[in-house]
């Protein structure tokens, strides 16, 4: 089945929701706004953050519009292609994996992509998306099993680059780069995403996911990001206890003595257990400078924008890790369903793509009845994408 495909204007002038238009009232002097401390609070769940009377208070920007740094709903600017995906039904305690789904973008230019938007009620536990070029993994658009094609995502980033992932649960999602920041793809590309959908619910969900990629001109383009990929896949979380997993991933070999790299953009990922998620600079003067810590798992968008970005020189390498706090009487290890993850998504301005991967942790004591473990990296680097 070929799917449908439009373009649609980006949200521009129309009227914004509460608290996401013009901060002047027709007296002309300007309203209260939220203190630096609340609004970094809404960011982190990618909410505005609005007064009712003199108590902030976090909301969700409506389609079309992204939570800004200053804390308002902004328009996503950029020209839009839209696209909506296959219905699902998935009953009630049951989880569907093993499926892909593609859209071929019939894209005769380049595309520079600034934002992606995701728009779910399927109940998708967590999706992730590549572009390949469009003779690879070939076929019908529509729903298919990655192994029909021998599909993996590791594969088709070497072929073409990844796009975008989802928090997990997340029912809406905007991942924005700041304005003339980029993913480039080639002409005549199909972006491919895993079918992953969890229903913990005592009733079937039927639904769809939704689609936008917003693009800008080239003349508008000033730097283009290359993703990079962390993961502990040494969990082993101990039961009927509170664990915190840290990884240290001397990047020295792919990138030198120092990092040579910006930070745009970062994306956490755990499941239901994890109680915290942190992503700091390792080595050199900023050793232990906090990128991201967020606390909880609670559903929301949780990608982080960083405007501006952040210069990452002097390090040495990244640290990342998550705290999990596990009530069952058996331990868990990494996997989908009922186990755990820890991991994160980011796009940097930098000379190659990589992967860190933690395959083993290791006991390191404990602090304040937490449990610590430790692990080194393995990194896989490659030449940036073009």
């Amino acid at each position: 089945m070929r799917p449908s495909r439009l373009s649609r204007l980006a949200v521009g002038a129309l009227l914004l929701q509460s608290g996401c238009g013009d901060n002047v009232e027709e007296s002309g002097e300007p309203e209260a706004s939220c203190e630096a401390a609340d609004v970094e609070s809404c960011l982190v769940n990618q909410h505005a953050c609005v007064l009712e009377g003199e108590a902030p208070r976090c909301v969700a920007c409506e389609v079309g519009e992204y939570a800004a740094q200053d804390g308002q709903c902004t328009a996503i600017g950029g020209t839009a292609l839209h696209h909506v995906f296959a219905d699902f039904e998935t009953p009630s305690g049951e989880e569907v994996l093993g499926l892909c789904q593609s859209w071929t973008l019939d894209n005769d230019d380049e595309l520079f992509v600034n934002a992606v938007e995701l728009v779910q009620n399927e109940a998708s536990h967590h999706s992730n998306w590549t572009f390949v070029p469009e003779d690879r993994f070939d076929g019908p658009d529509g729903v298919w099993p990655c192994d029909e094609r021998n599909y993996d995502q590791l594969s088709a980033a070497l072929a073409g680059g990844v796009l975008y992932a989802q928090s997990t649960q997340a029912a809406r999602e905007v991942q924005k780069f700041p304005d003339g920041a980029v993913v480039r793809i080639p002409p005549r590309a199909r972006v491919i995403g895993d079918v992953h959908l969890l229903n913990p619910t005592d009733h079937a969900i039927a639904g769809h996911a939704e689609m936008t990629i917003y693009g800008l001109e080239p003349a508008d383009v000033r730097v283009r990001l290359q993703p990079f990929h962390m993961t502990y896949d040494g969990l082993d979380i101990p039961p009927q206890s509170t664990s915190r997993f840290t990884g240290d991933c001397d990047l020295s070999d792919a990138f030198g003595a120092s990092l040579d790299m910006t930070l745009y953009y970062a994306l956490p990922h755990t499941h239901a257990l994890g109680t915290r998620f942190f992503f700091q600079v390792l080595g050199g003067p900023d050793d232990g400078k906090s990128l991201l810590d967020v606390d909880g798992f609670n559903s929301e968008a949780r990608g982080r924008l960083y405007d501006p970005p952040l210069d990452l020189a002097g390090g040495t390498g990244l640290r990342f890790g998550c705290e999990f706090e596990n009530p069952r009487d058996v331990s868990v290890g990494w996997g989908f369903g009922d186990q755990e993850m820890c991991e994160m998504l980011g796009f940097a301005e930098m000379d190659l793509v990589f992967e860190s991967r933690v395959d083993e942790a290791v006991a390191d004591g404990t602090d304040r009845g937490t449990q610590l473990f430790t692990g080194s990296c393995s990194t896989l680097a490659i030449p940036r994408q073009q």
